[in-house]
């Protein structure tokens, strides 16, 4: 087993597998660790890891989905002076985020750097997050790499004439909000059937879309973004009463999402009472909410949302969201 060991230069695994196998650690010296995904990764579960490596690469988001904590903010609070001072403040948040932030406030730019291009979304779909989530840092990739020129086409889409209204809007815009009824006092504030029932009507117009020019709906084509696992079953069972193949269509939570990516992206907010709006946001620090930022850069090439204008600008960045749609309204026409 040492031979084996000793006779590899790269080992793959978990954070937690590693921290676990502390006799590879004693039996081999690592000259540097890179850890993926490191915004989703609490601080105490690194501290105690990092010090065995030479140097230490971490990549990650942290503008976009943190690690899953039960806890309440204040119970994982730190009120230390000292700790706070290098920006440890609540042990909720990675070490990714807290040394990020320290080098952007020291000016420590030898130890970082970001992303500056991206490769999955249309021009289109970029420019809301890039404006509201990555001070407009982000940039489609560079023309001579041939994929570039798939995020700055227009839509080519061929219609038959007498077609519905609902084809042409999605036919013609790729962001586009529609303003939803609420379900009412008595019912289920985690479902919304109005929103259910106009997600089945785009899906099936983008299926008649994609027929009408001879494009082939996959499992990567169209998938559905909702808060509560009540509104995915709402929307399976309109789905399944108009005969929908949900074997092609992927309808989760944003949390489950971040990673993927669709060339459609439906978000079915379900905002039913303002008091839903808590838990329909996730602020970091800076002020984004990493929620919406995950669930809009999913798509590839459309993002549809559905929700209640009226309850979703009593949150500011809703409030801008829908004030960018409704000014690409007007600019496309």
């Amino acid at each position: 087993m040492r031979s084996l060991i000793q006779s590899h230069r790269i080992f793959v695994g978990t954070v937690a597998g590693f921290a676990n196998k502390s006799d590879l650690l004693k039996m081999k010296k690592f000259d540097r660790v890179i850890i993926d995904e490191a915004s989703q990764i609490l601080e105490p579960n690194l501290v105690g890891l990092l010090p065995k490596f030479a140097q230490v690469m971490l990549i990650g988001d942290h503008q976009q989905l943190p690690a899953v904590v039960v806890q309440s903010e204040d119970l994982s609070c730190c009120e230390n002076e000292e700790l706070n001072k290098i920006g440890l403040k609540n042990l909720r948040n990675s070490l990714f985020e807290r040394l990020y932030l320290r080098c952007l406030e020291n000016g420590w730019d030898w130890a970082y750097d970001r992303l500056s291009h991206q490769g999955r979304m249309h021009e289109d779909i970029m420019n809301f997050p890039n404006e509201a989530f990555y001070r407009g840092g982000l940039k489609i990739l560079p023309e001579e790499i041939p994929f570039s020129l798939t995020q700055k086409s227009p839509l080519s889409y061929s219609l038959p004439a007498g077609v519905e209204d609902l084809e042409k809007q999605l036919a013609t815009r790729r962001f586009l909000f529609f303003d939803t009824r609420t379900d009412g006092q008595n019912a289920n504030p985690k479902t919304n059937v109005h929103e259910a029932i106009l997600a089945e009507k785009i899906i099936s117009a983008y299926k008649f879309i994609y027929k009408e020019n001879s494009k082939q709906v996959t499992k990567k084509s169209i998938g559905v973004i909702t808060p509560y696992r009540a509104q995915i079953a709402q929307i399976q069972e309109v789905l399944e009463k108009n005969n929908h193949d949900l074997t092609q269509l992927t309808i989760d939570t944003v949390e489950r999402y971040q990673g993927g990516a669709r060339d459609i992206i439906i978000i079915s907010l379900c905002t039913n009472s303002i008091n839903q709006l808590a838990s329909l946001v996730s602020i970091s620090e800076e002020g984004v909410d990493r929620k919406l930022n995950v669930a809009l850069t999913r798509a590839r090439q459309h993002v549809i949302i559905l929700g209640n204008a009226e309850i979703l600008r009593r949150d500011e960045i809703y409030g801008k969201l829908l004030d960018f749609c409704e000014k690409r309204l007007t600019v496309d026409g």
